[in-house]
Parts: structure tokens; C-alpha cells; sequence
């Protein structure tokens, strides 16, 4: 079911994103575009209804195209993108309108249905580039208008114009930080909550070995000037972090054993989608098997008591 409170978009439970979709440095190479699309085109079946992508994911703008292709003849699918401050002055008024014109052109389409501000800029004031996102929005450019990855106060900012429409977080079992500091902000002035990283970077999979060495940014291959995958690096899977993660996701797998609560991922999602404050949460595939097995998470449901449990066994793990 659609949570229709502060989701002005109608976006489903579950969105698709795209960040792997694109391949690149971030994640190694796709095994095809085709593999990808099927992926993609096996959530939309199983009843996710949205997809979340961003002018850098891919390099170049490779996300976008292949989410482009992927929507192409879904006209009832709702295409989320983002735009971000280091791209050719983005966040300039011109800047801004050229980027997203950019985008529609790789996704094919003549309107997103949500845009985002994707981080903050070092030396742009949000309230610049706020004032083109609404702009756009007041002309029908774009659908709903929100940001992702911006500290509270330039949120409260952007909240108080009475414009901003969702805010896009990071979250899940492993990293409840965020939910805890912006889930109070977006219901006070009815702003939709997007999650994202949902699995922890594969840690809520239960299947990376932690024998098997990592080889892309999870491993602690990335550049120091890369700030998102070196935080989440430290976050989840630095030495001497990730074994606590590890044992957490070892009793979180035999509460969903005995529960009959179906995979672990499917727990992962069904205990996030649970939160009041979440409004529509992302994952990330390019396996279409566990595309329809992350979208099954929606038919699912936990009782208080399991809840009560499941941020027992949390807490008590850090």
C-alpha cells in the first residue's frame, strides 16, 4: 500500500535505485546494460513503481541513460534524479536548467517527477539553488522537489519555504542516526523521508563473506577526496568495524530464521518500511532474482513485539 502522507508524488513503498546501475569506478563494471534493465524492469513488475538515479552515478550521466532505457515505454513509472553542485556550476540558476535538460535528455523523458539538490556545495548558499528548484517546479519542469545529504539546519532552511517536498537519508538497522535526527524534522513540516543504502552495502544481504576480500570502495579502494564512500567505508566496513556489523547481522539472520520472516533482506526492508517516520525506501540490484526477492519485503509485516525485539537486539549491539 502507498503511503499517501508526505508523499506528494504517490511513490511506492520501495524504490529502485541506481546508483550500481551505472557501473564505473564506484562499483566495477555492469556485466550488461541488458542485465541491468532486467533488473530493473523485474522490480517494476513486482509492484515498485519509482526509480531514483543521478546525473553523477556512472560517470557521465551512464546511470541516467540506462534508467532511460529502462523506463522507456512505462510512462506510469516515476523517475527520481538528482543534481549536484561540482558539475559545471551546477547550482548557478543557468547551471541548474542546463543540467536538468541534460538529464531529461539521457532519460527520455520530458519532466522528472522528483529532482533533488544530491549534497551541499562548499561555497554556494542552498537558498541559491533552492530558488531555481522551486522555479522549476512553479513552471512544471519538475514534480516534486526535495534534498539529499544536507545538514539540518540548511533542511529546516529549505522546510520553512513550505517547498520542500521529500528529504533523501541514509538509513537502515546497521545506521540509525540519520531516522533518529531528521525522522522528527520531516513529520513536523510534512516532509516525505526517502531512505537509502537500505542493505548497508550488502552487510544486510548476509552473503558478503568476510573471508572474501572487497574490491571496490566497501574494500577501502577509493580516493581520499571521495567523502561519501570514505565516511561509509569507515562506517561499515573499516577493520575492527565490520566483525561487530558482522555479529549483528549473524542474530539478525536467525531472528528472520525464526520468525518465518522469509530472507534476511527482506527483514532488513520490512523493519525499515516499519518506521512511521520512512516514507519510501530505495535498494539497489542488478540481479533480478533478488530484485524480486527485495520487492516481496512490502507483503510482509512485523507485530510490535517482533519490533520490540528486533531494536532490543540493536541496541544492545550498538
Amino acid at each position: 500500500m502507498i503511503r499517501t502522507e508526505r508523499n506528494p508524488a504517490g511513490l511506492s513503498p520501495l524504490g529502485f535505485g541506481a546508483w550500481e546501475a551505472g557501473g564505473g569506478g564506484t562499483w566495477g563494471p555492469n556485466s550488461s546494460s541488458d542485465a541491468v534493465i532486467q533488473a530493473i524492469h523485474t522490480a517494476f513488475d513486482s509492484g515498485v513503481n519509482w526509480i531514483d538515479t543521478a546525473e553523477v552515478y556512472g560517470g557521465g550521466g551512464g546511470s541516467e541513460r540506462i534508467v532511460g532505457e529502462a523506463v522507456a515505454g512505462r510512462p506510469e513509472i516515476k523517475v527520481c534524479t538528482k543534481v549536484a553542485p561540482e558539475q559545471e556550476d551546477h547550482y548557478s540558476d543557468k547551471g541548474m536548467r542546463a543540467a536538468l535538460e541534460a538529464s531529461l535528455t539521457r532519460l527520455g523523458r520530458d519532466r522528472v517527477d522528483v529532482y533533488l539538490l544530491h549534497w551541499p556545495a562548499e561555497t554556494t548558499p542552498v537558498h541559491q539553488p533552492w530558488k531555481t528548484l522551486v522555479d522549476l517546479k512553479a513552471k512544471g519542469l519538475v514534480g516534486a522537489i526535495g534534498l539529499s545529504n544536507f545538514p539540518a539546519s540548511e533542511v529546516e532552511a529549505c522546510a520553512a519555504t513550505g517547498e520542500l517536498d521529500y528529504l533523501q537519508i541514509q538509513a537502515s538497522m546497521l545506521y540509525r542516526t540519520e531516522l533518529t535526527e531528521f525522522g522528527p524534522l520531516c513529520e513536523r513540516h510534512d516532509v516525505g523521508l526517502m531512505a537509502y543504502g537500505s542493505l548497508a552495502y550488502g552487510l544486510l544481504t548476509g552473503k558478503l563473506d568476510p573471508a572474501v576480500e572487497l574490491t571496490d570502495w566497501r574494500g577501502g579502494e577509493v580516493g581520499s577526496d571521495d567523502f561519501f564512500c570514505v565516511e561509509n567505508y569507515e562506517r561499515f566496513f573499516a577493520p575492527g568495524v565490520r566483525p561487530r556489523h558482522e555479529d549483528t547481522v549473524t542474530a539478525l539472520r536467525a531472528f528472520a530464521e525464526s520468525a518465518d520472516h522469509g530472507s534476511l533482506p527482506q527483514l532488513a526492508l520490512t523493519w525499515l518500511l516499519a518506521q512511521p517516520v520512512v516514507t519510501t525506501a530505495l535498494i539497489g540490484t542488478r540481479n533480478a532474482r533478488h530484485a524480486a526477492d527485495n520487492a516481496a519485503a512490502v507483503r510482509r509485516a512485523l507485530t510490535p513485539e517482533e519490533l520490540w525485539q528486533i531494536n532490543t537486539l540493536l541496541d544492545e549491539r550498538g
